[in-house]
């Protein structure tokens, strides 16, 4: 019944459910055969106490076992999910609605007394019934419950047996619902996006205190920082490495490791856990050979803890490793196609990208942009004499003369051939490249194998410039230098026609 439960579109939740209106039938009713395995119907066909399944938005009836249908006096051949709850409720029960959808909302279960109502006398039938959440939507909302039913003055091992049966159903479908969101998001998300959502997830599933992942691989050093994080604040930023902290200590061995009770603990340091009022926690590596990092779960006060908390926690840190190798393989082909093979130099695809990204940034604030383009002079006798090896090996000896000469913001790019870029980002004004240029024309002019010189085209930017544009400015430059003779540069920038040295 719709009155007994807080009201949403069944169609709505069936779809959100991924419930089939192919169903397996029983002699009583039916119910989702995706949602029971066919141990459990068995069990729930003979079991003496009645248990039903109702949706719980709509109060349809989903599932009586025979128990139940002796108990309302269905008659024999009616189907099931016709009935609604208010068929089999009087008005008490009716008046219990808010009650019971408060407690399952909330807490997600419910027990009490109140009145089922016999199908065809009409006759109330006194019960204490047990009602709890058995599937959720994705927002955590309740779509199934489950009822037991006994007789006020029963004790009902039965029903205890039962359900702490379909609670940890419950808790396997919760638990299989986040993985799966998970896995989805392993292969598509961003990291952080991936370790906000898998820490979130563990803290609630848990009921931990919080969760953190942390960073060991390429780390190093006495702190190994906190990449994921979800609990009270504040946030930590760091966990002490090797033997100084629960994670540290996983890092290092390799294994996992529980601590119940910071207050016994042996093995490592808790100061951590002392420090954040916190009774014990689980850690498990990230990854293996080498371990990535590490998740762990903490909770507030000391209690053993469970093999299943493990085993989620393990099928978690499995999750984030089979993300880990998409997002790095990701970035390998991101890096080289965005990367010149024989220098390692960003191309000139990546150069654009930057450029772009200064000029915004040039247009918000005010400064000034600057590029050089260098070209080897005479690289063609070069290569005839050298030899394509030798010819590489001054392309790579130039790249490096390039590395050395600019400022930590600068870029320096390979656009092909014999051809280079440099992007000085926040120049005051030409000044400021000529000493750039400068000190690429007097570093290592004389190489053993000959000399190699280079010339250089310098653009700054004035008025608004697309990124071509400046570049083009700048290869201008360039050939201008390149016909004053080796080893020259010229300036191109709106004030100008050019200078050289």
């Amino acid at each position: 019944m719709t009155e007994l439960f807080e009201p949403y579109r069944a169609s709505e939740g069936a779809a959100q459910s991924g419930f089939s209106e192919e169903v397996t039938r029983s002699e009583t009713g039916s119910f989702p055969g995706a949602a029971m395995s066919a141990q459990l119907v068995a069990a729930l066909e003979c079991a003496p106490a009645p248990v039903a399944l109702w949706e719980f938005g709509s109060g349809r009836l989903r599932y009586l076992n025979p128990a139940a249908a002796a108990l309302m006096g269905l008659p024999k051949g009616d189907e099931v999910s016709a009935r609604r709850a208010a068929d089999v409720c009087t008005a008490s029960a009716v008046a219990q609605a808010p009650e019971v959808s408060a407690a399952l909302t909330g807490r997600g279960r419910w027990c009490g007394r109140t009145e089922l109502r016999h199908l065809r006398t009409g006759a109330p039938i006194p019960v204490v019934l047990s009602v709890f959440v058995t599937e959720r939507d994705e927002d955590g909302r309740p779509l199934l419950i489950g009822v037991i039913g006994r007789e006020p003055s029963t004790a009902g091992e039965q029903e205890q047996s039962l359900l702490a049966a379909l609670a940890e159903a419950d808790r396997r479908c919760r638990e299989q619902h986040v993985l799966a969101e998970l896995s989805r998001l392993a292969a598509t998300a961003d990291l952080d996006t991936l370790l906000t959502a898998a820490t979130a997830e563990l803290t609630a599933l848990l009921g931990v205190r919080c969760a953190a992942v942390a960073r060991v691989s390429g780390t190093g050093g006495a702190a190994l920082p906190v990449l994921g994080y979800h609990g009270p604040g504040p946030r930590p930023t760091t966990v002490a490495a090797g033997r100084g902290s629960l994670t540290g200590y996983v890092a290092t061995e390799a294994v996992v490791v529980c601590c119940p009770d910071r207050a016994r603990e042996r093995r490592f340091a808790t100061a951590d856990m002392a420090a954040h009022r916190l009774g014990g926690g689980i850690g498990v590596p990230i990854g293996h050979d080498p371990i990535w990092g590490v998740l762990t779960a903490h909770f507030a006060r000391p209690r053993p803890t469970r093999e299943c908390e493990v085993a989620l926690l393990r099928a978690v840190a499995a999750v984030l490793s089979t993300a880990l190798d998409r997002i790095e393989a990701e970035e390998r082909l991101r890096h080289r196609s965005l990367h010149d093979p024989l220098t390692g130099l960003p191309n000139r695809t990546l150069a654009l990208e930057r450029l772009n990204a200064a000029l915004d940034r040039s247009a918000r604030t005010g400064g000034r942009v600057a590029v050089l383009v260098i070209d080897l002079d005479n690289f063609r006798h070069l290569n005839a004499r050298m030899g394509h090896a030798g010819g590489d090996a001054a392309l790579i000896r130039l790249a490096d003369r390039l590395r050395s000469v600019v400022r930590p913001t600068d870029t320096v790019a390979r656009l092909g051939g014999d051809e280079f870029l440099i992007l000085c980002p926040a120049v005051t004004g030409p000044a400021d490249v000529i000493a750039i240029a400068d000190r690429i024309a007097t570093v290592d002019p004389h190489p053993d194998d000959g000399p190699i010189t280079a010339s250089i085209g310098i653009a700054v930017t004035g008025a608004a410039v697309s990124p071509h544009e400046l570049i083009h400015h700048a290869d201008r430059a360039m050939y201008r230098a390149k016909a004053t003779g080796p080893g020259q540069y010229a300036l191109h920038h709106p004030d100008t026609h050019g200078t050289g040295r």
